[in-house]
């Protein structure tokens, strides 16, 4: 169950633009593929206890806080949506350092 977390943006993010894909409303954007691989990468790789694994899901994110932060006539700001994956990204990074850290102090 602890390795799926590492996915969860990923899996989310999949969900939301598959349903948007489908539906009909609009096409996605090929960023929007290049987030969503990043986003499995970065799970892939803290599913392997590479703390660094972070930084690839932090991509999109502070990405999604600068679009945030332009005037495109969006409905809804990104900002607080990037903050969030970006935190949960950071956090996921610092616990699998932690773990990597108390492990190799028992050795």
């Amino acid at each position: 169950m602890k390795k799926l977390l590492f996915y969860m943006p990923a899996i989310m993010f999949t969900l939301f633009y598959g349903i948007v894909a489908l539906s009909g409303f609009s096409a996605i954007s090929p960023i929007v593929a290049v987030w969503l691989l990043l986003w499995f990468i970065s799970g892939f790789l803290l599913n392997k206890s590479y703390f660094w694994g972070s930084l690839l899901g932090a991509l999109p994110a502070i990405h999604l806080v600068y679009m945030g932060t332009q005037e495109t006539g969006q409905i809804f700001s990104e900002t607080p949506i990037g903050i969030v994956v970006l935190v949960f990204y950071v956090i996921c990074g610092y616990l699998v350092y932690r773990k990597n850290t108390k492990l190799s102090n028992k050795l």
